[in-house]
């Protein structure tokens, strides 16, 4: 978005990005990228959390602190934009929020879903840590749907939250495709909350191709769950990206994302933007962000039946309603920033 926007950027990360996070770096146009010359290593937290529940990493906010003084000596900002738990603290520590416009967008989960229903991953001190980001003087939330508002109604705000819908990653997405198209797509890691077990079972009950991207850890999980449901029709890429990526994604007949709970359904996004039809569980209602976006729902106990109902109907979707609402996401943007 900073290349489209024409904006001057300074990216700061806690460590030397690599994977992912370097070829962005190397394909943004207008962004520089700090982080520290000397990284604290994160074993200690590790080793220490690894079994009590994630907190904030305390090794990693002052790495943050260290690259923001780096960013802060090059010149100052008009605008901190923060989505991560470890960068807000540094930035509060350091009392920018007090000093430049300071937004803190809504990506984990645990801010945005109701106490019940957060992530036991995380130890109680994080989310309490997390339910208090709203409340800090001086720091505007920014999330992506009106339905995240509604959830967030039990959290103590400084100022009313504002809604800036998630801009698409990959323009790629939004392009032609003249390619083949079979399969049905789970994008995710193997993780509980994703439900790549209620995937590959629904897979193997309906005897539809399968077709999996996910994180390189992610590969051998899915392989021996097929195995054990006896799937031998599958296709699995683990950390693709550009083109590679976008393509594969659009080469599905429909996605399937059974996730449990979503602060923002970035997979479904994802397809929905290509133009695959996407079929989401009605009772697991992160999908309510996506409502006028052209989902498909089903109940919890018919997902065999109406996922073998949309393969067999399944047409692309008109890629041009999701290229005005990335016009639209891109003038909000702009205008906000």
């Amino acid at each position: 978005m900073a290349n489209a926007s024409n904006w001057d950027v300074t990216v700061v990360l806690d460590k030397k990005p690599f994977g992912q996070s370097r070829e962005l770096m190397e394909a943004s146009t207008n962004a520089k990228f700090v982080w520290p010359a000397t990284v604290r290593s994160y074993a200690e937290h590790t080793k220490a959390t690894q079994f009590k529940g994630e907190q904030i990493n305390q090794a990693k906010v002052a790495n943050f602190k260290d690259a923001l003084g780096m960013a802060l000596a090059q010149r100052e900002p008009d605008h901190i934009l923060i989505n991560t738990p470890d960068a807000f603290q540094s930035v509060e520590e350091l009392g920018l929020q007090d000093r430049f416009r300071t937004t803190f967008y809504t990506l984990h989960e645990n801010l945005v879903v109701p106490p019940g229903e957060a992530s036991d991953v995380f130890a109680q001190e994080y989310n309490e840590f997390l339910y208090r980001i709203p409340s800090v003087p001086n720091v505007r939330i920014a999330t992506q749907s009106n339905f995240n508002v509604q959830r967030m109604n039990a959290l103590k705000f400084w100022t009313s939250p504002i809604i800036l819908q998630m801009p698409i990653p990959d323009a790629e997405l939004l392009l032609p495709y003249t390619g083949p198209r079979s399969g049905v797509l789970f994008i995710g890691r193997h993780e509980p909350r994703k439900d790549p077990k209620l995937f590959v079972k629904t897979i193997a009950a309906t005897g539809l191709p399968a077709k999996v991207l996910t994180n390189k850890r992610g590969i051998k999980k899915f392989q021996t769950l097929f195995a054990k449901h006896g799937v031998t029709d599958f296709e699995i890429k683990g950390q693709i990206t550009g083109k590679e990526k976008t393509d594969f994604i659009k080469s599905a007949k429909v996605a399937f994302h059974p996730a449990t709970s979503e602060s923002y359904g970035f997979s479904a996004m994802e397809t929905l933007a290509a133009g695959v039809p996407t079929l989401l569980i009605e009772e697991r209602e992160w999908w309510r962000s996506f409502a006028k976006d052209g989902v498909h729902l089903t109940s919890a106990g018919d997902v065999p039946s109406e996922l073998s109902k949309l393969y067999a109907t399944a047409k692309p979707q008109n890629a041009q309603i999701w290229a005005a609402r990335e016009q639209g996401t891109q003038i909000a943007w702009q205008a906000y920033i």
